[in-house]
């Protein structure tokens, strides 16, 4: 049983003398969402920097990127990825700053579901820009000139067969994003929601 769930014991089974009251529980659950909504926000600064530094040790290969006919898009990809990273940094932060300063109980509900709804967002997103990232590119590989001879000599059913292991690949990569944004940001928000429900029993 975790400090939250002992202390509540103790408050709900305390007697007439030296009483825990409802507001220093409140309290205690606003300083524990507060600590992981903090977190929230430093596990997406350490993903935006790890994939940062991934970029920076393994060089892109623009050249090749040109020859498919890509080098616009994977710009426009890079661009849009780290923009798209840094502005969730940034609402990861306000839910921080924003469940810091308010004390209300109301407030601190709200700014949970607030919370809950932006990783909500940001998981959701990603997996459809990685998803469509992949497919697109792929799309213009299998369209290029040099792939063009691969397709005739596949026959009838080759680009179908290739296309379902594109597609299966494409699941697959976006499955492992899946499940490690459930693990990391999964079990943070499941804290929180833990402490949503002991706020409304509260209520």
């Amino acid at each position: 049983m975790d400090s939250l769930s002992k202390y509540k014991e103790v408050w709900q089974n305390q007697g007439i003398e030296n009483p825990l009251d409802k507001n220093s529980l409140n309290k205690l659950i606003h300083k524990r969402s507060s600590s992981i909504v903090k977190w929230i926000f430093y596990v997406s600064l350490f993903e935006f920097g790890f994939v940062l530094l991934l970029n920076l040790i393994i060089p892109t290969d623009w050249e090749q990127y040109k020859t498919y006919g890509l080098y616009h898009f994977m710009i426009g990809v890079s661009v849009f990825g780290y923009a798209l990273t840094l502005l969730f940094i940034f609402l990861f932060y306000k839910n921080y700053k924003n469940i810091s300063v308010h004390e209300s109980t109301k407030d601190l509900m709200q700014n949970i579901l607030n919370t809950r709804k932006t990783v909500k967002y940001y998981i959701l997103i990603n997996l459809i820009f990685i998803a469509f990232a992949l497919f697109y590119s792929f799309y213009v590989i299998f369209n290029s000139e040099e792939y063009e001879s691969l397709m005739t000599k596949l026959g009838e059913n080759g680009p179908i067969l290739l296309w379902s292991i594109v597609v299966f690949a494409i699941l697959f990569v976006v499955g492992i994003m899946f499940l490690f944004y459930s693990l990391i940001y999964g079990l943070l928000i499941k804290k929180l929601n833990k402490n949503y429900k002991e706020l409304t029993e509260e209520v």
